[in-house]
């Protein structure tokens, strides 16, 4: 569970930076699944990363750590009882660069309102990284409005340095970590990373609160449509904590597949 500072710190920030969360050993144990899935996966390199989907879902450890007590209760503290499953990802890349962008962009015409729809990212680094070396960068408060679309011409228009300053240069915090560590980030909050080396990896897990509202649903088929399309081995899964997360969605529930 979180502390009181660390939940204000989440809400107020749109990131939380869990130190040694996971074990050495866990980790080895980590990154012997990850590898395995990558190895069997046939999924293309596009912009210079491999971004393999149904990640968590392929592996009965990493499956584990989804309801594992460290992060199944933090989940729910932070999105609400009887949150959604909205995927994970393992990703391979070899950007020198990603350039500040947000995973929901709500900044665009007509999607402001979604805003306070609780949406988290929980990522999992499998090497030591810094500011230098590619870490996750983020805007602290960035998943707020106005701040969250006065970010936007950063995307939009990238190379314009539209605030003057080129991308690195951003006042931002950057999140350095060692294996163990966990960052969970709101899907609205600005970030990037910088200066990354060749083969850098993660995996992440995503959540959202229940929907509540049909306008919810929309924003999740727009962001991430995999969500009304569950993988078996969560469908099927002897936990039922696994099975409410992917059949507690109305939208999976009603027919939206």
């Amino acid at each position: 569970m979180l502390t009181p500072d660390q939940h204000a710190h989440y809400d107020t920030f749109g990131f939380l930076l869990l130190p040694a969360l996971f074990s050495a050993d866990e980790m080895t144990e980590i990154i012997a699944a990850s590898e395995t899935i990558w190895g069997d996966d046939d999924t293309a390199l596009k912009n210079e990363e491999i971004r393999a989907t149904y990640f968590f879902e392929r592996s009965r450890y990493l499956t584990q750590i989804v309801t594992d007590d460290r992060i199944y209760p933090v989940i729910e503290e932070l999105v609400g009882k009887d949150p959604s499953w909205v995927g994970s990802e393992g990703n391979i890349s070899n950007r020198a660069r990603v350039n500040w962008h947000s995973d929901r962009k709500y900044y665009r015409e007509g999607e402001g309102h979604w805003i306070d729809f609780a949406q988290i990212k929980v990522m999992i680094y499998l090497q030591p990284l810094t500011k230098d070396t590619g870490c996750l960068r983020v805007i602290p408060g960035s998943h707020r409005m106005p701040y969250h679309k006065a970010l936007a011409n950063q995307e939009i228009d990238g190379a314009s340095m539209p605030f003057g300053v080129d991308g690195p240069d951003i006042p931002c915090a950057a999140l350095e970590i060692v294996p163990g560590d966990v960052i969970l980030f709101n899907h609205c909050t600005w970030h990037g990373a910088y200066g990354g080396a060749d083969n850098r990896r993660y995996i992440a897990m995503k959540f959202a609160a229940k929907p509540s509202k049909e306008d919810q649903l929309e924003s999740l088929q727009r962001y991430t449509p995999n969500v009304f399309k569950p993988h078996e081995a969560f469908l099927t899964h002897e936990d039922p904590r696994i099975r409410n997360l992917v059949l507690n969605m109305p939208g999976y529930a009603s027919g939206h597949l």
